[in-house]
């Protein structure tokens, strides 16, 4: 067993908490249970001097605790757990990948499966064929549609026949016919009249008499 283990074991008898630096830290209950959390990471030093206080220097006591990290991991991530002792047994939370320390279990554990890497299947390459497209055949111009000659002699516009409306012009030639015919019966009532004026004064002339005139 690693001496690690044996300092951490020892130490919690009378303490209540121990960091392992950068993995997380065993702690005990005031009921007595001990506890993991992987919150509290941070070295606060102890570790490495009671390491020191078992006689290696700091440099080793540095190293070991790096080759006890190492090996806490490889077994989780291979078996799913490790062993510590009477401090207890490290196993990793199937549903919640969180690590829980569980009484020591007397007896070998059941080893979890080694992860084995699947051979990779190589996927066939499928060769794409371009699809060759045969050429376009030449456009025939529609009997309907004129065909373009390159460099031909342009045929000169006729001039467009001016459309105008021919309502106005209806309109003023018959105002003007009627304005004909107005002046026409004006005159000829004008005529009329006249000559039934003079008539009238012909015959208002002949009842007329004649103060000269006697009676005989």
């Amino acid at each position: 067993m690693s001496i690690v283990v044996d300092v951490i074991s020892e130490y919690l008898r009378t303490n209540r908490r121990l960091v392992v630096p950068a993995f997380g830290a065993f702690m005990v209950k005031e009921s007595g249970e001990r506890v993991f959390s992987d919150l509290l990471r941070n070295d606060d030093g102890v570790l490495a001097s009671l390491l020191r206080n078992r006689g290696l220097n700091e440099m080793e006591a540095a190293v070991t605790i790096d080759r006890f990290i190492f090996e806490m991991r490889h077994d989780l991530e291979m078996y799913g757990y490790y062993r510590l002792g009477e401090v207890g047994t490290l196993r990793i939370e199937p549903d919640t990948k969180v690590l829980r320390l569980y009484p020591p279990v007397q007896g070998e554990m059941p080893k979890a499966k080694p992860y084995i890497p699947q051979p990779v299947v190589e996927e066939k390459m499928v060769e794409v064929v371009p699809e060759v497209k045969a050429p376009a055949a030449p456009s025939v111009p529609k009997a309907s549609e004129t065909p373009i000659v390159p460099n031909a002699p342009r045929t000169p516009a006729l001039p467009k026949k001016s459309i105008r409306p021919r309502k106005k012009l209806d309109f003023v030639m018959v105002v003007a016919i009627v304005i004909v015919l107005v002046a026409v019966v004006a005159i000829g009532y004008g005529w009329y009249v006249s000559t039934l004026a003079e008539g009238d004064d012909a015959a208002m002339d002949a009842l007329r008499v004649v103060p000269e005139q006697t009676l005989k």
